[in-house]
């Protein structure tokens, strides 16, 4: 469940919630990785590599751990992208205009390919994957009215 908190102004007074939504993680994008990876690990086995086998073991280490540090932060005012725990992107949300549902391949901060591209500014986007996006939708549209949402027909 996607964890939520409220925050103190200066006077103690409560300024909003703040709602952390994880992404998804889908299994189109985790298997490949692991496969590959593990093929390279049983292979470095077979030549004797204990160097190999380590280096193999940490590289998968590090990008499993990337697919499940990635959440979208919404506040009052800000959506905060945070991937490998610390990177952060912040995008105002009076300043988003539209939520694209998409599942657009090109590298991004979504560990899914069940994608939603936000437009904010004039030109600018970013690709994201919250794991409940209806909710995560309905959130900013209760900031943001004007937000326009476009989603795929269901088959």
């Amino acid at each position: 469940m996607e964890g939520e908190k409220q925050h103190n102004d200066k006077h103690g007074n409560v300024s909003g919630e703040c709602v952390v939504y994880p992404s998804k993680v889908g299994l189109e994008l985790l298997i490949p990785i692991v496969l590959i990876f593990g093929i390279g690990i049983v292979s470095s086995f077979g030549q004797s590599s204990l160097t190999g086998v380590i280096v193999q073991f940490v590289l998968l280490f590090v990008f499993v751990a990337l697919f499940f540090s990635i959440s979208y932060e919404v506040t009052d005012e800000v959506l905060t992208v945070t991937t490998f725990f610390f990177i952060k992107k912040s995008v105002l949300i009076k300043d988003i205009t539209r939520i694209v549902e998409s599942n657009n391949p090109l590298s991004s901060p979504a560990a899914s390919l069940d994608r939603l591209e936000i437009y904010y500014g004039k030109y600018n986007s970013t690709v994201i994957s919250p794991k409940d996006k209806m909710k995560f939708i309905e959130h900013l549209k209760r900031l943001s009215p004007s937000i326009q949402v476009e989603l795929k027909k269901k088959k």
